[in-house]
């Protein structure tokens, strides 16, 4: 082998190892996230709520709702933005206890157990709300209107 394709393996062994050094240390002390570690950027709070609207309305618009269509759906997106809002505020809530009980020195995890088995069992009444207000949605929709959202249903599926 000469001497010029040593270095160049040399040289690619120890730049990739710096590298892999440099993306170790800015992941492990880097900016900090939900977990106070790497690159999560957080919670999103409003912006979540907005940017699911703003996807609900996407699909809405092509129903092409009447004037008191419009007035319901309204209504119906004040609260699922309520719902959404509350539904991250929770979140951002357990998030902190978790952590919380997890930074202790020694944790309780059978209690954090209780807290995540009591979390899990209000989900089907969150659920319930969500599917609540995609039926009141759909309550207002005309014959055609429905058929389309039907439709849209299917070609999502696949």
């Amino acid at each position: 082998m000469k001497k010029r394709k040593k270095y160049l393996i040399v040289g690619t062994v120890i730049l990739s190892l710096m590298v892999l050094t440099g993306l170790g240390f800015t992941a492990a002390y880097g900016p900090q996230g939900c977990w106070r570690k790497g690159y999560h950027h957080g919670f999103h709070s409003d912006d979540m709520a907005d940017f699911i609207l703003w996807k609900m309305y996407r699909h809405v618009k092509e129903l092409n709702l009447d004037e008191a269509q419009m007035q319901q759906y309204a209504e119906i997106k004040e609260q699922v933005k309520t719902t959404i809002t509350a539904a991250m505020e929770r979140r951002r809530q357990f998030h902190d206890l978790v952590h919380n009980e997890v930074s202790k020195e020694n944790p309780d995890l059978n209690a954090l157990a209780v807290d995540v088995k009591n979390r899990l069992e209000t989900l089907p009444e969150v659920i319930g709300e969500n599917i609540d207000l995609f039926l009141e949605l759909y309550n207002i929709l005309n014959p055609e209107q429905k058929a389309q959202l039907i439709e849209m249903f299917r070609s999502r599926m696949g």
